[in-house]
């Protein structure tokens, strides 16, 4: 695992007066380079923030949630603008598991960064069958 470290580097007299500063850190049995993960649902798989920076950098990525089935999400409009901000209701939509599987986890693993699969479900039979897909990956 690669860890995230602060370097403040030289100060003007020469001296390195702050040590670089480790940012791992872990949840659970889980270890993390940096205490830093994407927000679910703000970035997909993840991969549609590294135009804008190296996400690799970060602790990890948590995907948008995966349901044991694909869904479409609700109808249009989805997103409306409020005197104080916005409300969405995009309706959880997603690919599925086992599309994910198929066709975003390969290109995850790639990043060599951790990956955290967010899951939901509306009955114990859909998580379990989400975990079972993923465990088998």
């Amino acid at each position: 695992m690669t860890r995230a470290v602060i370097g403040h580097g030289p100060v003007p007299d020469g001296r390195d007066h702050n040590p670089d500063i480790d940012m791992s850190t872990s949840l659970g049995e889980l270890d993390l380079p940096s205490p830093v993960l994407t927000a679910s649902g703000c970035s997909a798989a993840g991969r549609e923030l590294d135009q804008f920076f190296d996400i690799t950098s970060i602790g990890g990525i948590v995907t948008k949630g995966l349901s044991r089935e694909p869904i479409d999400g609700n109808p249009p409009p989805r997103i409306w603008e409020t005197h104080g901000g916005m409300l969405n209701s995009i309706g959880l939509q997603n690919i599925g598991v086992r599309a994910f599987v198929a066709e975003k986890l390969p290109d995850l693993r790639s990043l060599n960064t951790v990956i955290v699969a967010n899951v939901f479900g509306y009955k114990m039979a859909d998580y379990l069958e989400a975990l079972k897909v993923l465990e088998d990956a």
